[in-house]
């Protein structure tokens, strides 16, 4: 398979997820404070379930609803988080495989993090139960600006790995 024919495969793939990603955020951000609250419960109550059982904690008592509470707003948080570090890298890697790497690329791509953060919290203004967070706004770049720097660590070691050689 020729370069060009991966490129054009591997550009088709990225969109995809990309669209797939933001559909799923998307369709999250649509989700009433009610809704939204319950799933956020049932995951953390998962992960402490997991979590005790891997410990050997029993996962009974320790994993019962409620008890997850305090973590509820961290994993929300880390959700966020690493939605859009997966966008940042998505498209950063996009960036490189067209474009040499350079400053004005990941600038580029984190104008479209913030604007694309910026709107889902936008849309989430308009739900009943959900506001508004420039806090989440400020997650959501965070998290993309390490996609891109997971490429940008990749891309240095290669560079050193070929010297090596």
């Amino acid at each position: 398979m020729t370069h060009s024919k991966r490129k054009i495969i591997y550009t088709v793939i990225a969109i995809s997820l990309l669209i797939t990603l933001y559909s799923i955020i998307f369709y999250f951000s649509a989700e009433d404070g009610e809704s939204s609250s319950a799933v956020s419960s049932k995951v953390t109550e998962f992960i402490c379930h997991i979590y005790y059982k891997m410990t050997g904690g029993g996962g009974g008592e320790a994993a019962a609803p409620g008890a997850a509470l305090p973590l509820e707003a961290i994993i929300r948080k880390l959700a966020h988080f690493l939605e859009y570090m997966c966008v940042g890298f998505l498209s950063y890697s996009l960036v490189v495989l067209w474009h040499k790497p350079a400053k004005l690329g990941s600038l580029a791509v984190i104008l479209q993090l913030v604007i694309s953060a910026g709107l889902d919290e936008f849309h989430q203004s308009f739900i009943p139960g959900r506001y508004a967070s420039l806090k989440d706004v400020a997650i959501d770049t965070a998290g993309g600006i390490a996609g891109i720097l997971v490429i940008a660590i990749v891309i240095k070691i290669k560079k050193c790995w070929r010297r090596i050689k």
